[in-house]
Protein backbone atom coordinates (compact mmCIF):
# COMPACT_ATOMS: atom_id res chain seq x y z
CA UNK A 1 0.00 0.00 0.00
CA UNK A 2 1.33 3.64 -1.07
CA UNK A 3 0.16 6.44 0.86
CA UNK A 4 0.22 9.91 -1.15
CA UNK A 5 -1.35 12.64 -2.17
CA UNK A 6 -4.36 14.63 -0.63
CA UNK A 7 -5.57 12.12 2.64
CA UNK A 8 -8.42 14.06 4.39
CA UNK A 9 -8.60 13.95 7.80
CA UNK A 10 -12.17 14.03 8.57
CA UNK A 11 -14.22 16.08 11.06
CA UNK A 12 -17.20 14.08 13.17
CA UNK A 13 -19.87 16.00 12.64
CA UNK A 14 -22.20 16.10 15.41
CA UNK A 15 -25.79 16.80 16.39
CA UNK A 16 -26.89 17.51 20.26
CA UNK A 17 -23.55 15.75 21.43
CA UNK A 18 -24.36 12.73 19.13
CA UNK A 19 -22.63 11.64 15.88
CA UNK A 20 -24.66 13.32 12.66
CA UNK A 21 -25.02 10.23 9.82
CA UNK A 22 -26.48 12.90 7.38
CA UNK A 23 -23.69 15.57 7.75
CA UNK A 24 -20.91 12.77 7.59
CA UNK A 25 -22.11 11.18 4.34
CA UNK A 26 -22.91 14.29 2.78
CA UNK A 27 -18.95 15.47 4.05
CA UNK A 28 -17.97 11.89 2.22
CA UNK A 29 -20.07 13.21 -0.70
CA UNK A 30 -18.35 16.42 -0.49
CA UNK A 31 -14.76 15.10 -0.51
CA UNK A 32 -15.63 12.00 -3.33
CA UNK A 33 -16.81 15.13 -5.63
CA UNK A 34 -13.61 17.19 -4.90
CA UNK A 35 -10.84 14.20 -5.98
CA UNK A 36 -10.25 12.91 -2.38
CA UNK A 37 -10.50 9.14 -1.82
CA UNK A 38 -7.93 8.38 1.50
CA UNK A 39 -9.64 9.54 4.47
CA UNK A 40 -8.72 9.36 8.46
CA UNK A 41 -11.09 9.02 11.33
CA UNK A 42 -10.60 9.43 14.53
CA UNK A 43 -7.60 11.42 14.03
CA UNK A 44 -7.52 14.82 15.99
CA UNK A 45 -9.15 16.96 13.72
CA UNK A 46 -12.01 14.22 14.01
CA UNK A 47 -11.47 14.99 17.86
CA UNK A 48 -10.35 12.00 18.93
CA UNK A 49 -9.79 12.80 22.80
CA UNK A 50 -13.90 12.84 22.82
CA UNK A 51 -14.76 9.66 20.95
CA UNK A 52 -15.93 6.86 22.46
CA UNK A 53 -14.99 3.07 21.05
CA UNK A 54 -18.62 3.02 19.65
CA UNK A 55 -18.36 6.04 17.87
CA UNK A 56 -15.26 4.80 15.87
CA UNK A 57 -17.57 1.30 14.71
CA UNK A 58 -20.74 3.62 14.16
CA UNK A 59 -18.10 5.97 11.79
CA UNK A 60 -16.58 3.03 10.09
CA UNK A 61 -19.43 1.47 9.38
CA UNK A 62 -20.92 4.37 7.92
CA UNK A 63 -18.13 4.74 6.19
CA UNK A 64 -18.00 1.28 4.21
CA UNK A 65 -22.15 1.42 3.44
CA UNK A 66 -21.18 4.91 1.53
CA UNK A 67 -18.68 3.32 -0.31
CA UNK A 68 -20.75 0.54 -1.17
CA UNK A 69 -23.99 2.27 -2.20
CA UNK A 70 -21.59 4.42 -4.49
CA UNK A 71 -19.40 1.84 -5.64
CA UNK A 72 -16.31 3.67 -4.72
CA UNK A 73 -12.84 2.12 -3.62
CA UNK A 74 -12.29 4.45 -0.78
CA UNK A 75 -9.25 4.03 1.74
CA UNK A 76 -9.75 4.49 5.39
CA UNK A 77 -7.10 4.88 7.99
CA UNK A 78 -8.31 5.57 12.09
CA UNK A 79 -5.99 7.46 14.12
CA UNK A 80 -5.12 4.87 17.30
CA UNK A 81 -2.54 6.83 18.70
CA UNK A 82 -2.39 7.17 22.49
CA UNK A 83 0.13 8.18 25.81
CA UNK A 84 -0.13 4.19 26.60
CA UNK A 85 2.24 1.53 24.52
CA UNK A 86 -0.57 -0.83 25.96
CA UNK A 87 -3.22 1.03 25.25
CA UNK A 88 -2.27 2.16 21.90
CA UNK A 89 -1.90 -1.44 20.79
CA UNK A 90 -5.31 -2.73 21.91
CA UNK A 91 -6.86 0.48 20.21
CA UNK A 92 -4.70 -0.84 17.40
CA UNK A 93 -6.34 -4.10 17.20
CA UNK A 94 -9.91 -2.79 17.50
CA UNK A 95 -9.50 -1.01 14.67
CA UNK A 96 -7.80 -3.56 12.76
CA UNK A 97 -11.03 -5.46 13.65
CA UNK A 98 -13.33 -2.71 12.23
CA UNK A 99 -11.61 -3.30 8.92
CA UNK A 100 -9.83 0.03 8.37
CA UNK A 101 -6.81 -0.23 6.52
CA UNK A 102 -4.38 1.42 7.80
CA UNK A 103 -3.34 3.30 11.27
CA UNK A 104 -1.90 6.93 12.13
CA UNK A 105 -0.22 6.62 15.66
CA UNK A 106 0.72 9.60 17.16
CA UNK A 107 3.93 10.27 19.44
CA UNK A 108 2.74 9.78 22.64
CA UNK A 109 1.58 13.06 24.05
CA UNK A 110 2.20 14.89 27.84
CA UNK A 111 4.65 11.73 29.37
CA UNK A 112 7.88 13.04 27.16
CA UNK A 113 9.43 9.62 26.23
CA UNK A 114 13.25 9.11 25.30
CA UNK A 115 14.14 8.28 21.36
CA UNK A 116 14.88 5.02 22.64
CA UNK A 117 11.28 4.90 24.54
CA UNK A 118 9.74 6.27 20.84
CA UNK A 119 11.83 3.59 19.07
CA UNK A 120 10.28 0.27 21.56
CA UNK A 121 6.46 2.20 21.65
CA UNK A 122 6.46 2.47 17.55
CA UNK A 123 7.92 -1.33 17.20
CA UNK A 124 6.00 -3.01 19.82
CA UNK A 125 2.83 -1.07 18.27
CA UNK A 126 4.01 -2.58 14.51
CA UNK A 127 4.39 -6.27 16.24
CA UNK A 128 1.23 -6.31 17.35
CA UNK A 129 -0.59 -5.50 13.66
CA UNK A 130 -0.22 -6.37 10.17
CA UNK A 131 -1.78 -3.30 9.69
CA UNK A 132 0.38 -0.60 7.81
CA UNK A 133 0.89 1.93 9.89
CA UNK A 134 1.60 6.16 9.61
CA UNK A 135 3.63 7.70 12.06
CA UNK A 136 2.70 11.40 13.38
CA UNK A 137 4.74 13.75 14.84
CA UNK A 138 3.16 17.08 16.09
CA UNK A 139 5.45 18.34 18.75
CA UNK A 140 3.31 21.49 19.14
CA UNK A 141 0.40 19.19 20.90
CA UNK A 142 2.19 15.97 22.17
CA UNK A 143 5.27 17.82 23.91
CA UNK A 144 7.65 15.45 22.34
CA UNK A 145 9.43 14.82 18.64
CA UNK A 146 10.83 11.97 16.80
CA UNK A 147 14.57 13.00 15.69
CA UNK A 148 16.00 12.06 12.41
CA UNK A 149 17.84 8.89 13.73
CA UNK A 150 14.85 7.09 15.72
CA UNK A 151 12.64 7.57 11.85
CA UNK A 152 15.64 5.86 10.03
CA UNK A 153 15.42 3.16 12.57
CA UNK A 154 12.00 2.85 12.38
CA UNK A 155 11.63 3.04 8.34
CA UNK A 156 13.30 -0.13 8.14
CA UNK A 157 10.16 -1.70 10.38
CA UNK A 158 8.51 -3.54 7.44
CA UNK A 159 5.37 -2.28 8.25
CA UNK A 160 5.99 1.40 9.52
CA UNK A 161 5.37 2.71 5.96
CA UNK A 162 5.42 6.44 6.37
CA UNK A 163 5.06 9.66 8.67
CA UNK A 164 3.08 12.44 8.99
CA UNK A 165 5.00 15.31 9.49
CA UNK A 166 3.50 18.26 11.33
CA UNK A 167 6.57 20.17 12.72
CA UNK A 168 6.83 22.79 10.22
CA UNK A 169 10.32 22.67 9.47
CA UNK A 170 11.24 22.47 6.40
CA UNK A 171 15.18 21.89 7.22
CA UNK A 172 14.10 18.60 9.20
CA UNK A 173 11.47 17.13 6.72
CA UNK A 174 14.05 17.00 4.12
CA UNK A 175 16.48 15.35 6.40
CA UNK A 176 13.56 12.97 7.01
CA UNK A 177 13.78 12.05 3.19
CA UNK A 178 16.97 11.95 3.22
CA UNK A 179 17.32 8.86 5.93
CA UNK A 180 14.66 7.34 5.53
CA UNK A 181 14.75 6.88 1.57
CA UNK A 182 12.07 7.38 -0.91
CA UNK A 183 10.46 4.30 -0.11
CA UNK A 184 9.01 5.66 3.25
CA UNK A 185 6.04 8.21 2.93
CA UNK A 186 6.80 11.17 3.94
CA UNK A 187 3.40 13.08 4.60
CA UNK A 188 2.42 16.82 5.47
CA UNK A 189 0.77 17.57 8.55
CA UNK A 190 1.33 21.13 8.59
CA UNK A 191 -1.39 22.69 5.72
CA UNK A 192 1.03 26.37 5.67
CA UNK A 193 3.63 24.32 4.48
CA UNK A 194 2.57 21.53 2.67
CA UNK A 195 3.03 23.09 -0.77
CA UNK A 196 6.64 23.29 0.14
CA UNK A 197 6.80 19.70 0.91
CA UNK A 198 5.42 18.71 -2.00
CA UNK A 199 8.16 20.17 -3.79
CA UNK A 200 10.76 19.09 -1.14
CA UNK A 201 10.36 15.66 -2.34
CA UNK A 202 7.15 15.10 -0.10
CA UNK A 203 4.90 12.46 -1.29
CA UNK A 204 1.45 13.83 0.03
CA UNK A 205 -0.49 15.39 2.85
CA UNK A 206 -2.79 14.59 5.48
CA UNK A 207 -4.69 17.02 6.30
CA UNK A 208 -7.44 19.46 8.30
CA UNK A 209 -7.90 21.94 5.16
CA UNK A 210 -8.98 19.92 2.80
CA UNK A 211 -12.32 19.17 4.69
CA UNK A 212 -12.73 22.35 3.15
CA UNK A 213 -10.52 22.67 -0.35
CA UNK A 214 -9.50 19.03 -1.24
CA UNK A 215 -9.67 19.94 -4.98
CA UNK A 216 -7.46 23.01 -4.10
CA UNK A 217 -5.08 21.26 -2.61
CA UNK A 218 -5.12 18.03 -4.86
CA UNK A 219 -4.57 20.73 -7.93
CA UNK A 220 -1.57 22.15 -6.38
CA UNK A 221 0.13 18.50 -5.05
CA UNK A 222 -0.33 17.30 -9.33
CA UNK A 223 1.00 20.46 -10.26
CA UNK A 224 4.45 20.60 -7.60
CA UNK A 225 4.81 16.77 -8.45
CA UNK A 226 5.32 18.23 -12.07
CA UNK A 227 8.08 20.60 -10.61
CA UNK A 228 5.74 23.89 -11.06
CA UNK A 229 7.04 25.95 -8.78
CA UNK A 230 4.52 28.64 -9.66
CA UNK A 231 2.52 26.89 -7.32
CA UNK A 232 4.06 28.23 -4.24
CA UNK A 233 3.39 31.72 -5.05
CA UNK A 234 -0.20 31.08 -6.07
CA UNK A 235 -0.91 28.73 -2.57
CA UNK A 236 0.31 32.27 -0.99
CA UNK A 237 -3.02 33.79 -1.88
CA UNK A 238 -4.64 31.17 0.42
CA UNK A 239 -2.36 32.35 3.99
CA UNK A 240 -4.97 34.70 5.45
CA UNK A 241 -7.58 32.25 4.86
CA UNK A 242 -5.20 28.95 6.50
CA UNK A 243 -4.15 31.93 9.57
CA UNK A 244 -7.87 32.55 10.08
CA UNK A 245 -8.95 28.87 9.51
CA UNK A 246 -6.76 27.92 12.05
CA UNK A 247 -7.28 31.12 14.55
CA UNK A 248 -8.88 29.10 16.90
CA UNK A 249 -7.66 25.41 18.34
CA UNK A 250 -8.47 22.54 14.90
CA UNK A 251 -11.29 21.42 13.99
CA UNK A 252 -12.84 24.68 14.85
CA UNK A 253 -12.39 26.53 11.73
CA UNK A 254 -12.91 23.49 9.68
CA UNK A 255 -16.21 22.33 11.41
CA UNK A 256 -17.37 26.50 10.92
CA UNK A 257 -16.55 26.52 6.71
CA UNK A 258 -18.48 23.07 6.53
CA UNK A 259 -21.53 24.30 8.78
CA UNK A 260 -21.45 27.69 6.99
CA UNK A 261 -21.84 25.76 3.25
CA UNK A 262 -24.45 23.47 4.55
CA UNK A 263 -21.83 20.35 4.35
CA UNK A 264 -22.76 19.14 7.59
CA UNK A 265 -25.85 20.83 9.81
CA UNK A 266 -24.00 22.42 12.73
CA UNK A 267 -20.57 23.44 13.92
CA UNK A 268 -21.17 21.64 16.97
CA UNK A 269 -17.77 19.92 19.17
CA UNK A 270 -17.90 17.85 22.26
CA UNK A 271 -16.47 19.74 25.06
CA UNK A 272 -14.31 20.85 26.17
CA UNK A 273 -13.95 22.08 22.65
CA UNK A 274 -16.64 24.75 22.21
CA UNK A 275 -17.94 26.12 19.10
CA UNK A 276 -19.92 28.94 17.61
CA UNK A 277 -21.06 29.74 13.66
CA UNK A 278 -18.66 31.02 11.31
CA UNK A 279 -16.34 33.68 13.32
CA UNK A 280 -16.18 37.36 12.60
CA UNK A 281 -12.16 36.72 11.50
CA UNK A 282 -13.29 33.90 9.52
CA UNK A 283 -15.95 34.80 7.64
CA UNK A 284 -14.38 37.14 5.17
CA UNK A 285 -11.61 35.57 4.14
CA UNK A 286 -13.60 32.57 3.21
CA UNK A 287 -16.27 35.15 0.95
CA UNK A 288 -12.18 35.85 -0.65
CA UNK A 289 -11.58 32.22 -1.62
CA UNK A 290 -15.24 30.54 -1.47
CA UNK A 291 -15.08 30.10 -5.40
CA UNK A 292 -11.85 27.39 -4.56
CA UNK A 293 -13.42 25.68 -1.64
CA UNK A 294 -15.99 22.95 -1.39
Amino acid sequence: MTFSGIITALVTPFHQGKLDKNSFLKLLKSQVEQGVSHFVLDSTTGESPTLEERDLETLVSWFREFEKEKSLALRLMAGTGTFSTKKTVEKTHRAEKLGVDSVLVVTPYYNRPSQEGLFLHFKQIADSTSLPIILYNVPSRTACSLDVPTLARLSKIENIKGLKEASGDMNFFKQIRQACGENFSLLSGDDFTCVESFLSGGDGTISAASNVMGRTLKAFFERAKKNDTSVLEDFKKYEDFLKALYGETNPLGAKQVLSYFGVISSPETRLPLFNTEISPRLKPEVEKVQDFLL
